[in-house]
């Protein structure tokens, strides 16, 4: 099944990243999505500017590899807020970072 965005997605997605590279972290109200690092929900994750950083250039550069290595480590770290704590297993982490282990 094919998902549909809503008109002026990227530009959304694009004005988003930017706002929490620089420090700022903004939920996409529209679309319902959370910053890469969820900072803007929980403001205590924003992940420090080096790391923004490498995931903007990442992202921009389509390192899917590093994108999704990143993604997982910001799922990760979320999970660990959660009073009850859950034990999760993120599918495909532990790969992604012996691949950037390499």
């Amino acid at each position: 099944m094919k998902r549909f965005r809503k008109d002026g997605y990227k530009e959304r997605l694009s004005k988003q990243t930017l706002d929490w590279l620089n420090g700022n972290p903004q939920h996409n109200k529209i679309d319902n999505e959370c910053c890469p690092d969820f900072s803007c929900c929980k403001p205590e994750l924003l992940a420090p500017i080096e790391i923004r950083q490498l995931f903007y250039n990442a992202e921009i550069n389509n390192n899917h590899k590093l994108v999704d290595r990143l993604l997982g480590e910001f799922l990760s770290k979320m999970i660990d807020y959660i009073p009850s704590k859950p034990k999760v297993h993120i599918a495909g982490l532990d790969y992604l970072r012996q691949e950037n282990d390499k």
